[in-house]
């Protein structure tokens, strides 16, 4: 059993990687639409569940609908790709909602960790840089 929900979490992150990349070419291509479009759908695909509602709710019942960890820090990046977007276009309002929203899922994320996950401590340290950043 545990080898199916190994290469299923494999098998996301590959996804993700893939969507993020897509995400900051759109961005990075003043293609801002069509970068928030591919969040959506990368959600769908990924999360079975409506980007909207993830972001709406609190991290913590996030947490518990998404229930593993690596599907929560998957989400968290998400997230911060939005803020990233949002931060170009000059939302810091927004940008700010997103990182605190995204630092929280990590929060979420390294609760339900059995032992330390260095991938997390890095990305709630450059989290934090980038509220920071914003003020």
């Amino acid at each position: 059993m545990a080898g199916i929900r190994d290469d299923y979490i494999s098998r996301m992150i590959e996804q993700l990687v893939a969507a993020l990349a897509a995400i900051l070419r759109a961005g990075a291509g003043k293609k801002p639409e069509e970068a928030f479009e591919l969040i959506q759908q990368t959600s769908l695909s990924l999360f079975g569940m409506e980007y909207r509602m993830l972001i709406t709710i609190d991290a913590g019942s996030v947490a518990g609908l998404l229930g593993h960890a690596e599907k929560i820090k998957a989400l968290a990046k998400l997230v911060s790709a939005e803020a990233d977007l949002l931060q170009q276009r000059g939302d810091t309002v927004g940008a700010d909602h997103r990182l605190h929203h995204a630092l929280a899922l990590l929060e979420e994320a390294r609760r339900r960790k059995s032992t330390p996950d260095p991938e997390v401590e890095t990305l709630m340290l450059g989290l934090r840089d980038k509220l920071t950043q914003l003020g």
